[in-house]
């Protein structure tokens, strides 16, 4: 488990890239913040998948709603594209999960050997 952190900036796009040597990670996105600022108008956390349609992950309120806990898995093959809409940056937080190889025939065998013991 390695923790993750990144500033979005308004205006600025940041993209999560697999690099194909390390294999996919799986990130687990926590939570949200709010920057620092005196804009009160909200922020609103983007994500593109992909050539999919953006997606909306959370919108942030001064003095309201600062942050926001979002406990998203991300384990894409496409880029992940996060963008702020609004005059605060936000910050992201989370942790890799490691990489992803699938399940081994000796992982399986020894969760029956758990189940049948219980």
């Amino acid at each position: 488990m390695a923790f993750w952190g990144v500033e979005v900036k308004p205006g600025k796009t940041f993209t999560l890239k697999n690099n194909e040597a390390t294999g996919i990670r799986r990130l687990h996105l926590s939570q949200a913040t709010l920057g620092h600022g005196t804009a009160t108008n909200r922020s609103i956390l983007q994500c593109n998948v992909g050539n999919k349609s953006p997606l909306l992950l959370c919108v942030l309120t001064p003095d309201k709603v600062d942050s926001c806990q979002l406990n998203l898995e991300f384990e894409e093959t496409d880029e992940v594209i996060f963008s702020v809409i609004g005059p605060r940056s936000v910050h992201l937080t989370g942790y890799f999960l490691g990489r992803s190889t699938g399940f081994r025939p000796n992982d399986d065998e020894s969760l029956e050997h758990h189940h049948h013991h219980h």
